[in-house]
């Protein structure tokens, strides 16, 4: 029975400071680093047999520390990278609101409805990650725990993608930096165990339905 874990990044500037960063390849700051070395400590005893992630320096970074601690290395898959939000990406949350204010609102309702100009659809988004993660499962097997290591977006559109939910919902899943999602592959089916678990980090999150 195969075990998959979602793990989205540590902080950047970009999440510091509160704008989309989509395709804009920010690094890790230093708390950032921080988080992926507790991140990773956490899976010290829980058993990974492969490590894939976004190909995004980000990413990349994130599953460097989890691939030192479990001695694996790591699999960038530009599928994983995050959806790319076009004209919005880089500015900042007030600035959004204020530039685009109907589809500012339509998009964090219903995003089905609406993308950014110059976006990438939810459908789009969720064809290439869930199918990057179908092909991981056949390729490694459905008996092994593989570590998925990507971004806010993405694993949002996962989560309803494996949870059989809509995606105009994938703004009501809070995703935390370094956040762990797991499911077990059973029967055809993916079974939830835990969503957005980030305890190891014994900080206080700050409520962000977005960053």
């Amino acid at each position: 029975m195969a075990r998959i874990y979602l793990i989205r990044h540590g902080e950047t500037d970009g999440n510091k400071f509160k704008s989309i960063q989509g395709c804009i390849d920010l690094p890790l700051n230093a708390k950032g680093i921080e988080q992926a070395e507790k991140m990773a400590n956490y899976f010290k005893d829980i058993q990974i047999d492969a490590i894939y992630c976004s190909s995004m320096q980000r990413a990349c970074r994130t599953a460097e520390e989890l691939a030192k601690v479990k001695g694996l290395e790591i699999h960038p898959m530009d599928e994983l990278r995050e959806i790319t939000f076009g004209e919005w990406e880089g500015v900042p949350f007030p600035e959004l609101e204020r530039r685009w204010p109907e589809g500012f609102k339509t998009y964090f309702a219903n995003p089905m409805q609406w993308t950014p100009p110059g976006g990438e659809t939810l459908p789009h988004v969720q064809q290439r990650t869930f199918g990057a993660i179908k092909a991981v499962l056949e390729k490694e097997g459905h008996d092994k725990n593989i570590a998925f290591v990507c971004h806010g977006g993405v694993i949002r559109v996962l989560l309803c993608t494996l949870l059989g939910l809509d995606l105009d919902y994938i703004w009501r899943l809070s995703v935390a930096n370094v956040s762990v999602s797991s499911f077990n592959e059973w029967n055809g089916k993916f079974i939830s165990d835990t969503i957005n678990d980030y305890h190891f980090l014994n900080e206080k999150k700050e409520f962000s339905p977005v960053l």
